[in-house]
């Protein structure tokens, strides 16, 4: 009898869980309808606040080249009338970052919210061309050395753009879904919509200039644009990784761990091809408190390669920071392989201890 309960359990296991997948798949039809590939030169302008706590818009770049990582980000805060600004110069012989530990808030001035503490940003061609420029004080990581940073750069795009949990490969998600542990509390955050915003690859171009430093820059990039809710507390750990090999190739990868389900996806581009949506993401790394790991291997499923594509990264430099007292972030400069190319690592993990469970 014991098996036969054993055998009844796992079939209702496997029938809960085909019903979960399938309902993650009319929820997630729910969400592309309005969003996937439609968006026009009106979603890269800012959107209007809609009063929900911790709503913020965000208009990140990053890029890398041999032995460098740039990292910039404008978000605007209008709930507590302010502006959040990340600049962070990642580089083998030394990172030089804004503020204390690469972010600064400023309160909000004027109408312009592309416009705070001497970072600029100007679209020039909507979802094509952005120019990014700063000047300002930079301070030598680990060290009282400041001097004046300059930061004139141009952010080419060479694809669509691509929606993280929305124009990911439907199965992954729907099976993701489907082995969550499913309550009320999850209906609710796959149907609720808390942000919208995209993603795309392109390059980056023109100078950082620091100290007696000048830097030419060419480097494969990736900018965001998201708005909504935004809880820096929300997954216990996250991670989101931008690879770019020597060849041309790039990749895009996230993983979001919350306490009753993980989401993840991300796609690879090789140089004529169409994006490839990810099948699987395998990931192992050595942990470190408190820091990003050492380094880490992704294992990235593709529907035309019979073997998950091995992606080997060391870590060759780090920033770390709180973020709202809810969070902290890390991002790290990544080598690839064996001078195979370079990567940025951006983890997130949750620092508030989530309230315990009745009868737990």
């Amino acid at each position: 009898m014991t098996g036969a309960h054993e055998a009844i359990g796992a079939v209702g296991s496997v029938l809960r869980r085909e019903a979960k997948a399938a309902l993650a798949r009319w929820a997630l039809h729910k969400r592309r309808a309005p969003q996937s590939s439609h968006w026009t030169s009106r979603d890269e302008a800012t959107h209007r606040w809609d009063g929900r706590k911790r709503f913020a818009e965000d208009y990140t770049f990053i890029a890398v080249q041999a032995g460098m990582a740039l990292v910039i980000r404008l978000e605007w805060l209008p709930g507590r009338g302010s502006h959040r600004l990340w600049l962070a110069v990642v580089r083998e012989g030394g990172t030089w970052v804004l503020g204390e530990h690469g972010q600064r808030i400023v309160r909000e001035a004027g109408t312009d919210r592309w416009r705070a503490a001497g970072l600029e940003l100007d679209c020039v061609k909507p979802l094509s061309r952005w120019r990014i420029r700063f000047e300002g004080s930079l301070r030598l990581q680990g060290t009282e050395t400041a001097a004046t940073g300059r930061v004139d750069l141009t952010f080419v795009a060479d694809d669509d753009p691509f929606s993280p949990g929305v124009d990911d490969d439907p199965e992954l998600v729907a099976q993701r879904i489907g082995e969550a542990v499913w309550d009320r509390k999850l209906l609710q955050a796959v149907r609720r919509d808390h942000s919208r915003g995209y993603a795309q690859t392109g390059t980056l171009s023109g100078t950082v200039a620091v100290a007696q430093m000048l830097v030419p820059v060419r480097a494969a990039a990736a900018r965001q644009h998201t708005w909504g809710v935004r809880d820096w507390g929300a997954p216990d750990h996250a991670f989101q990784c931008f690879v770019a090999w020597n060849d041309g190739r790039r990749a895009l990868v996230h993983r979001a761990d919350f306490p009753f389900v993980t989401l993840e996806g991300g796609f690879v581009r090789e140089p004529g091809r169409p994006r490839q949506l990810l099948r699987g993401l395998g990931v192992s790394a050595e942990q470190r408190p408190g820091r990003a790991p050492a380094h880490f291997d992704l294992a990235l499923e593709l529907p035309d390669r019979p073997h998950p594509m091995a992606v080997r990264l060391g870590n060759e430099g780090e920033i770390g920071f709180g973020v709202d007292g809810r969070g902290e972030f890390s991002f790290a400069l990544c080598r690839l392989g064996d001078d195979e190319g370079w990567g940025l690592w951006a983890g997130q993990r949750r620092t508030l201890p989530r309230p315990r469970r009745a009868g737990s």
